[in-house]
Parts: structure tokens; C-alpha cells; sequence
């Protein structure tokens, strides 16, 4: 019963802005330099009013991670998706969606996850 009840109810969402990385450990850049990235987009995703749950992925060409890693229906729930391109070009995104290069971050190595206009 209590199963059923749960499934009737609203995904909850973070009261607060949280940001899943992935891959971190593949990016071949110092702490430093990641802990400013992680700033950069806290900061940003607050400044547009964002409170909720995002994702960066850290893509290297030595050990690429797979968007499948993400937790399941973060697509489907819109959460933004960003990458920080470690390597020379960014992974293949999914079917569908496209890589847009983010041109406010200084390096361009930020792109953030959207959706191909149909």
C-alpha cells in the first residue's frame, strides 16, 4: 500500500541548489582549478534563480563518462546538464540534444545539455 501511496505522490526536488559531478576523478586538472568550476556554475545556476538539482559532467579522453551514468529521468525531469570539456572536443551527446558551448565561462571549455528544436 504504502508503495502505491509513494507513487502518487510528486517527485520531491532539493529545496536548495545541488550539483552532481561525474567523472571528476578522469579530469586531469588540479583541485584548484575544479573547485572554481564548481563556483562558477553554483553561482551562475543562482544568479538565473535555479534551486534545484544539476549535473556536470567531466569529460576526458581518457576515460570518458557515459551520460547513462546520470541517475535515471534526469533528461526527463529537465535537470540541466552541464560538461566541462577536459580534452580536446566534447562527447557525443544523446540522441536528440545538442552540446551548446557556454560562452560566458572564460576558458570555453563549459557547455551546457539542450534540447534539438524539433
Amino acid at each position: 500500500m504504502w508503495k502505491q501511496l509513494r507513487s502518487l505522490l510528486p517527485v520531491s526536488r532539493p529545496e536548495q541548489l545541488t550539483i552532481s559531478s561525474h567523472g571528476q576523478e578522469t579530469c586531469d586538472i588540479s583541485f584548484e582549478q575544479i573547485k572554481a568550476v564548481m563556483e562558477w556554475l553554483a553561482l551562475s545556476l543562482m544568479a538565473a534563480g535555479y534551486e534545484a538539482r544539476a549535473h556536470i559532467v567531466w569529460d576526458s579522453p581518457e576515460a570518458r563518462v557515459s551520460l547513462d551514468a546520470l541517475p535515471k529521468g534526469s533528461l526527463k525531469r529537465h535537470e540541466p546538464i552541464f560538461l566541462y570539456r577536459c580534452g580536446d572536443r566534447p562527447m557525443q551527446p544523446p540522441t536528440g540534444y545538442y552540446w551548446r558551448l557556454m560562452t560566458e565561462y572564460p576558458t570555453l571549455r563549459m557547455y551546457q545539455l539542450e534540447l534539438k528544436d524539433r
